[in-house]
């Protein structure tokens, strides 16, 4: 069954957080009905829950509620949750648990919101006296406008407006035209939760019919398509990077990163987003489909960019992938990207491209696939390659089986040319090498732009392994990577 069209709108995909524990801690499972995640039940579970009476009896309700739904349900309203206790927290309220808060994990955010201080008066049609005045003062109204484009077609809406009335004085929020929101927010969750129930279903009957040695060993393709794949990709002015490496087990993997520049005015003042990662295989079969919140802070405070990366374990093959990044609500497109890449079994024989960074960082550990980190030591990719004289300017790529031995004997060259002309040129000298994994290695090196002019350079790098066969390729020639860099004072 095609997933509701609603989802990419209203619940645009929050995801990939872990779910090892319950979406809810509720010491009381009698008390679930007033969590978030009981938002989305339906008019006949609603019926159901009438006829719970024990905690065991509860806990069944409530596990047969999650199960129907399945664990990507059940990221995407963690997601939704921490957003809204975020933004909508009152007082001692969780965001979540408010009236603004519920509407947001149902509806999505609005396409406008209004405040009005003088809700006394707009309520009662009565002109303010002066007895009724400090209770005015206590009365914030708050109209959230929703568009067509932004409600379920199912609805058959044009617009619909929410009317909040918080009470400061008591820390109390309500919805004024309850009578005319309440039917459309109990149909916004039913369409959100049968379109989970059908997406779940017909994954479960997918993964049954798959041989399980091919279901244990590789992503489970999904035969819906995104409606993202049929949108126009646009980086606003971001730079996108993305390479397959393999991890410390020789695992497989694709990494990629935006670098936003503060020129990326899409991106205002957002301090945190929300990745979409989207990847089919050379069938047009998806086989990753993640949303995630990330954090969008400064990268680099000279500069104000920003930086976010993250990586995606694939078997070797062919690929195409739909990368982007939108407001945390999903709302929003700030940037996107599509890109084919490949990635190449682990006895392969190649080096990724070469990379310019400016920062560095030692972890105290370091995950399998932890994007653009060797030897628990990450390096953030400068991928608008803009050099201040201050900055210690790092290059590295990374060589694959050279010679499928742990023990290869790499040399490097390096050849800088300034503007076009040579500028500076190094002899062929052992490479500085960090073992990365069985038959992977770090070729890299650092120095100071400070004893650059500022200009236009492109570097040059040539690696070769002395151990490889006499005349083979990878000793008379070996890996040359190139990459321009801008040194500016």
């Amino acid at each position: 069954m095609r997933p509701y069209v609603y989802l990419k709108k209203a619940l645009l995909a929050m995801v990939v957080l872990a779910v090892a524990m319950p979406l809810i801690a509720a010491e009381d499972p009698l008390k679930w009905n007033k969590t978030p995640e009981a938002y989305y039940m339906t008019a006949e579970e609603k019926a159901a829950w009438k006829n719970v009476a024990s905690p065991e009896s509860a806990q069944r309700f409530i596990d047969e509620f999650r199960r129907k739904r399945g664990e990507q349900f059940l990221k995407d309203v963690r997601t939704r949750i921490d957003i809204a206790d975020k933004q909508f927290k009152l007082d001692k309220t969780a965001g979540s648990l408010t009236q603004k808060g519920r509407v947001f994990m149902l509806l999505g955010q609005p396409s406008a919101a209004r405040t009005n201080r003088n809700v006394s008066e707009s309520r009662t049609g009565e002109a303010l006296t002066q007895s009724n005045m400090l209770e005015n003062q206590a009365l914030i109204g708050t109209e959230w406008v929703y568009e067509r484009d932004r409600l379920p077609k199912e609805l058959g809406l044009s617009q619909l407006k929410v009317n909040f009335v918080y009470d400061a004085r008591r820390g109390f929020e309500s919805i004024d035209n309850l009578g005319n929101v309440e039917p459309q927010l109990a149909k916004a969750a039913e369409l959100i939760s049968n379109a989970y129930i059908a997406s779940t279903a017909a994954q479960n009957a997918q993964r049954s019919a798959q041989p399980a040695a091919v279901a244990a060993s590789t992503p489970a393709p999904s035969t819906t398509p995104d409606p993202l794949w049929s949108s126009t990709p646009a980086l606003n002015g971001v730079m996108f990077t993305g390479d397959a490496f393999l991890s410390p087990r020789e695992e497989p993997y694709y990494a990629y990163s935006f670098y936003v520049p503060k020129s990326a005015t899409a991106f205002g003042d957002w301090k945190s987003g929300l990745l979409v990662t989207l990847v089919r295989n050379e069938a047009g079969q998806q086989v990753v489909s993640q949303r995630t919140p990330v954090d969008l802070s400064t990268y680099d405070s000279a500069s104000g960019a920003r930086y976010v990366d993250r990586s995606v374990a694939l078997p070797p093959g062919k690929y195409e992938g739909f990368f982007a990044l939108y407001t945390p609500d999903g709302a929003t497109v700030l940037s996107s990207h599509r890109t084919s890449f490949e990635v190449a079994p682990k006895e392969a024989q190649r080096a990724t491209n070469l990379y310019l960074t400016s920062r560095i960082e030692t972890l105290e550990k370091q995950d399998p696939l932890d994007p653009f980190t060797f030897v628990a030591t990450k390096y953030a990719v400068r991928a608008d390659r803009q050099f201040r004289t201050a900055d210690k300017l790092s290059f590295f790529t990374i060589i694959s089986n050279p010679t499928g031995s742990p023990d290869p004997q790499l040399m490097q060259k390096m050849t800088f040319k300034r503007d076009g002309k040579q500028f500076a040129q190094t002899p062929l000298e052992p490479a500085q090498v960090t073992q990365t994994g069985p038959n992977t290695f770090l070729v890299g090196n650092s120095f100071d732009p400070e004893t650059f002019p500022a200009g236009h350079y492109t570097l040059e790098l040539q690696v070769r392994d002395m151990n490889a066969p006499d005349g083979s390729p990878l000793k008379t020639k070996g890996y040359v990577l190139t990459s321009e860099f801008d040194v500016v004072k």
